[in-house]
Parts: structure tokens; C-alpha cells; sequence
């Protein structure tokens, strides 16, 4: 991707989920799984975590077929941004 095509993104939501870290049990997969089922298929949804949620949270969106669009890591801080698409 070029870096025009990441100024384009049109988010449909933010959700932060680095208060649900848990390393035992990533909660923040529910989260953003109950957030995704409220959107439209194609729409971004802009999540904010840390490095360890990213790891688990590419791992289910692979599964479950939500396409990554972008990821950025700012410090520790990331930003993943998910289209909805999925098995749904």
C-alpha cells in the first residue's frame, strides 16, 4: 500500500482495548468481535492496544477473515485497523 491509500481510510469506529489486557485470556477479542458484528461488511474499525493484544488479534482476524488494512506501532502503542468482512 501506498502511504495516499493510508491517509484514505475512513474509520468507522475507534475502540481502545488496552484496558482489557489479560495474558491468559485475551478479552479484547470479544470486544472487538461484539463491535465488528455492529458494522457494515467493508467498514474500518480503528483498534488501539498494545503488542501483545496485535499478536492475538491478527491471529483472529486471519481466522475469522477480517482483512488487516494497516498496522502501526507507535512506541508500543498500536493501531490496527481491521475492514469488517468475515464469515458472517
Amino acid at each position: 500500500m501506498k502511504r495516499s491509500d493510508f491517509l484514505s481510510l475512513n474509520v468507522t469506529k475507534v475502540l481502545n482495548v488496552t484496558e482489557y489486557f489479560n495474558p491468559i485470556d485475551c478479552r479484547s477479542l470479544g470486544v472487538i468481535r461484539t463491535t465488528l458484528a455492529t458494522m457494515e461488511k467493508g467498514a474500518i474499525l480503528e483498534v488501539h492496544g498494545n503488542r501483545f493484544q496485535q499478536r492475538e488479534i491478527t491471529a483472529w482476524t486471519n481466522k475469522f477473515k477480517h482483512p488487516i488494512v494497516k498496522i502501526e506501532d507507535i512506541d508500543g502503542l498500536v493501531k490496527i485497523y481491521i475492514e469488517k468482512g468475515g464469515l458472517q
